[in-house]
């Protein structure tokens, strides 16, 4: 089944942000070696796509409150370049073997660290889902703040 792209003019049924062909045109330049066909690639677009939808929060509102994904919004016309990009690497780690839907088990324990002076109560240790940092880079200046933080800008 071909992928439905999203060209920023909310398209019903979208279900990615990039065309099979700029997916392979991106992964060429990386050096990257594709899936086993392009039903795998579309695969890995595909759920690429639900990623980026799903897993950060972005600035601005949806144009429409019906549209497939999160893109296009009130701050930016169409669908960012970074935001199709990041779509590209993600999907390129997806076919790596990545769940960005995968349960996590925290990493809270019980337990105390101490290091010299300094404590670390285990209830206060590092919880939650791994960072893609490829990916996270290319979406920094579309993201809103994080659960409890508000996003600061100079004035």
């Amino acid at each position: 089944m071909a992928l439905t792209v999203e060209t920023g003019v909310i398209v019903a049924g979208a279900d990615s942000y990039v065309a099979l062909t700029v997916y392979h045109a991106y992964a060429a330049a990386r050096g990257w070696t594709m899936g086993a066909d392009d039903a795998a690639d579309e695969v890995n677009l595909r759920r690429a796509f639900d990623g980026i939808n799903r897993l950060w929060s972005y600035l601005g509102e949806l144009e429409n409150s019906e549209q497939p994904g999160a893109f296009p919004r009130s701050l930016w016309d169409g669908v960012p370049q970074k935001v199709q990009d990041a779509q590209c690497e993600l999907a390129y780690l997806i076919q790596g073997g990545l769940d960005p839907f995968a349960t996590i088990d925290s990493s809270a324990t019980s337990e105390t660290i101490k290091v010299g002076p300094i404590s670390i109560g285990g209830d206060s240790q590092p919880t939650g889902r791994p960072r893609i940092v490829a990916v996270e880079g290319l979406l920094r200046p579309h993201l809103g703040a994080g659960p409890g933080q508000a996003r600061m800008a100079r004035g």
